[in-house]
C-alpha cells in the first residue's frame, strides 16, 4: 500500500480512518478566565467538527462548576452551559477537588468526580491507551 492510500484510504469499508477522540485537560480556574476559555472554546470547536470530546477539570479548574453556579453572569457562562447540555465534560479530579476543596461544590452543580478524592485518576496514560488525542490548557 502506499503512502497515499495509507492516509487517504483505498475506499473500502475497513481501511477508512477511526474517528479521533479528544480528552480536554483543563488546568486553568476562574483566576485565568481567558486560558479556560480556551479550553471550553477548544472542546466546543471540536465536537462542532463531530470529534468526541471529553472534557476533564483538573487542578484550579475544579473551581468552575462551583463558580458557575455562583456568578452565572462571569464570562463563558454560555459555552459552560452549553458544554454541559452537549455531554461535553468527563467530570473533575476528584484527587484535585479535594484539595482544593471544592467536592461538595462540584458534586451540588452535578459534575462528577473522576476517580475517588485520594487518588488522581484517570491519568494521562489511560486515556492514551483510549486512543484520546490529549490537549492540556492551563
Amino acid at each position: 500500500m502506499g503512502i497515499l492510500q495509507s492516509v487517504l484510504g483505498s475506499g473500502s469499508e475497513e481501511s477508512k480512518p477511526t474517528k479521533r477522540k479528544y480528552a480536554v485537560l483543563l488546568n486553568a480556574g476562574p483566576d485565568s478566565t481567558s486560558v479556560a476559555g480556551n479550553g471550553f472554546n477548544y472542546a466546543l470547536e471540536l465536537a462542532d467538527e463531530g470529534f468526541e470530546v471529553e472534557l476533564f477539570l483538573d487542578g484550579e479548574a475544579t473551581d468552575w462548576p462551583a463558580e458557575f453556579v455562583e456568578n452565572p453572569d462571569r464570562p463563558y457562562d454560555s459555552d459552560w452551559e452549553r458544554i454541559q447540555r452537549e455531554g461535553l465534560i468527563a467530570g473533575v479530579y476528584g484527587y484535585c477537588a479535594n484539595a482544593f476543596d471544592v467536592v461538595e461544590e462540584c458534586k451540588s452543580s452535578g459534575v462528577g468526580l473522576l476517580g475517588e478524592e485520594t487518588n488522581h485518576a484517570p491519568s494521562v496514560p489511560e486515556l492514551a491507551k483510549q486512543n484520546y488525542e490529549i490537549l492540556t490548557v492551563g
